[in-house]
């Protein structure tokens, strides 16, 4: 895991504007927790940091994500993660949840981050000495 000098690992100043690029994405076997959910709709912030996961089917549920670069994780830890799922091949963007709750920092899942194949998504599972609430500073 790299330092908390990644420029994706930074809280932003502002919050994030939502631009109109949007596509459909599918889980086949959905989200930890949310496995009834597997049709999303992915949009992009304008800052190309960010992202909103919502639920076709319903509306309320929807994930902030935040865009990190194929090279976050060391390789050797995400490939043992894709082999587990039966994935050959992702795009070079990783995408992990963002938790923002009141009067606290944003933190990251790195433990469970989202890889994407075409129009298919999947959530990985990481060793354990990834963290599921890494503070955004």
């Amino acid at each position: 895991m790299q330092s908390t000098s990644h420029p994706h690992t930074t809280a932003p100043k502002e919050p994030p504007v939502l631009h109109t690029v949007t596509e459909e994405v599918f889980f086949p076997k959905g989200l930890i927790g949310f496995y009834d959910y597997q049709r999303f709709l992915l949009h992009q912030y304008e800052d190309g940091h960010y992202m909103m996961l919502e639920s076709i089917d319903d509306p309320d549920v929807r994930f902030l994500l935040c865009v990190l670069d194929w090279d976050f994780y060391p390789t050797e830890d995400l490939v043992k993660a894709l082999i587990h799922e039966s994935l050959n091949e992702i795009d070079e963007k990783i995408y992990t949840i963002v938790r923002c709750d009141d009067g606290k920092a944003p933190t990251l899942n790195l433990r469970a981050p989202l890889v994407k194949q075409d129009n298919n998504m999947w959530q990985v599972v990481m060793k354990d000495t990834y963290p599921l609430d890494y503070t955004l500073e």
